[in-house]
């Protein structure tokens, strides 16, 4: 009795064919696991350390705890709106608030149109406050 093969091809062109889809087929998922290891959302973190160290040093004068409130330059101003300044707010660490002033780093985002967290949450260890309900005015 003779056998019959898919299509009339050989036993030898159908275990060449199944050894190619199982080479494609490896390669296909060490592609994609390598994707997924290589990709920041992989990690459910978005990475804005290297936005945060830039902010520091073009905007030092700008953040600094001490001192009057000095005016973003022009590289402070481009760092600034190339970053990430609300993912900037969840990761600055408590030791960073010795020489940058949270409530300077929200007012160069905000004078640089970038968006912060909203009231309630935190940046740094400082919790944004609700704004100030307007008073009733008063008939006289």
């Amino acid at each position: 009795m003779q056998k019959r093969y898919i299509l009339g091809l050989g036993k030898i062109n159908i275990i060449l064919i199944l050894m190619a889809m199982k080479t494609i087929l490896q390669f296909m998922v060490l592609a994609l696991v390598f994707d997924i290891l290589t990709s920041p959302q992989a990690w459910a973190e978005v990475d804005c350390y290297g936005d945060k160290e830039l902010v520091k040093v073009k905007c030092k004068k700008t953040l600094e705890v001490l001192g009057p409130y000095v005016d973003p330059n022009p590289s402070c101003i481009r760092v600034v709106e190339q970053s990430d300044m609300a993912c900037i707010c969840g990761i600055i660490k408590p030791e960073e608030e010795i020489y940058i002033s949270i409530i300077r780093f929200l007012r160069l985002a905000r004078t640089c149109r970038k968006p912060v967290p909203a009231p309630g949450q935190k940046c740094g260890t400082y919790t944004i406050p609700h704004p100030s309900p307007v008073p009733p005015s008063r008939i006289h």
